[in-house]
């Protein structure tokens, strides 16, 4: 391996990188592998080695394929000795990828399988928009034709933007999908009738008012697949037109099967927001909730103002939050304790 550049690892020491090491003495920081994080960075280890192993095998591309898939099942045989019973996972004879299971059929009985995303549902990409790349619109689109619960996480929602998802969320939700929506009124950005237009299509929205202090930016989408095979998007793009077409975004393409742990983040953090009273409800059907919302994307559009001198009629409400607290402060200042338990 020869002499080692300068900077921070976090490499396993193997044999040969231990040899190396020797000459560096103790200008080399080495700390012993803990039993927490053992299994990931061995398993990281020999992914590598079975990776090299597998491309490194010659012939044609029958010959490759075949002795590809022996070398997975004598390994899968070695692991057996401590896995009780692994023939199951022998790849089969047939050599196939499973890529969907389906119940609907056309009029003639033909099975109808979901559109797929054009990035493989087992891979990370990033999308730019680029020439030659899917853009995120159509990308999510794709996504939503096979996922079973969507989360959207998304500082500003326009109308243009769920026009183009428009029809691929309807028939999400048409088929039993379940969507949630979280947003803001920071800046004003977002649009009423683009949440009105959402909730008539079946989704669940809640908002946070308090831009203040929380100034949520945040744009992310979590598609959950009962497959086990969920997605995420984590990126620059709003739900507007540009951001899904062609504005100069990034997003980052995760899957469940590669980074499983930061899909698990997304999802406790999502629910975590869900939730927190700071993120309230919005129905527009209620009268009262689309006048609020007006009232503080207005306020938000207009910026930072000074204060108006007549004051008296000024309409002074508490955020979610603020209200469980005063209520709480209520009742400790009132003898009826048994009144706010209730």
């Amino acid at each position: 391996m020869g002499d080692l550049a300068p900077g921070l690892y976090e490499r396993l020491v193997t044999e040969g990188l231990a040899r190396d090491l020797a000459s560096h003495g103790d200008l080399a920081q080495l700390r012993p592998l803990d039993q927490v994080e053992a299994a990931d960075v061995l398993t990281a280890h020999l992914a590598a080695l079975t990776r090299r192993a597998l491309r490194s095998l010659r012939g044609d591309d029958a010959e490759r394929l075949a002795g590809q898939v022996e070398l997975v099942n004598r390994l899968t045989a070695v692991l057996g000795e401590v896995i009780p019973d692994t023939s199951d996972d022998l790849v089969a004879t047939s050599r196939e990828l499973l890529l969907a299971v389906t119940r609907s059929r056309t009029p003639t009985g033909e099975p109808v399988f979901p559109r797929r995303p054009e990035t493989p549902l087992a891979a990370s990409a990033l999308l730019v928009n680029g020439h030659g790349q899917p853009s995120v619109g159509h990308e999510l689109r794709r996504e939503l034709a096979s996922a079973d619960r969507v989360d959207l996480l998304c500082a500003f929602v326009r109308w243009h933007g769920v026009r183009i998802l428009e029809e691929d969320l309807a028939e999400f939700v048409r088929r039993g999908g379940r969507l949630r929506v979280i947003t803001t009124t920071y800046r004003g950005a977002t649009e009423r009738r683009a949440l009105d237009r959402l909730a008539e299509l079946g989704a669940t929205i809640k908002i946070s008012y308090e831009t203040r202090t929380t100034r949520l930016h945040a744009k992310a989408w979590l598609f959950r697949r009962d497959s086990g095979f969920s997605t995420a998007y984590v990126g620059s793009s709003n739900l507007s037109k540009s951001a899904l077409i062609d504005g100069l975004e990034w997003n980052v393409r995760l899957s469940a099967l590669e980074q499983p742990h930061l899909l698990d983040t997304f999802s406790a953090t999502f629910e975590e927001y869900w939730g927190d009273p700071a993120f309230e409800d919005y129905d527009p059907g209620a009268e009262a909730d689309r006048r609020r919302l007006d009232q503080a994307l207005e306020l938000e559009s207009a910026g930072p103002r000074e204060l108006p001198l007549a004051i008296a009629s000024l309409d002074v409400r508490p955020y979610g939050y603020q209200g469980e607290v005063l209520a709480g402060l209520a009742c400790s200042a009132t003898s009826n304790h048994a009144s706010c338990s209730a």
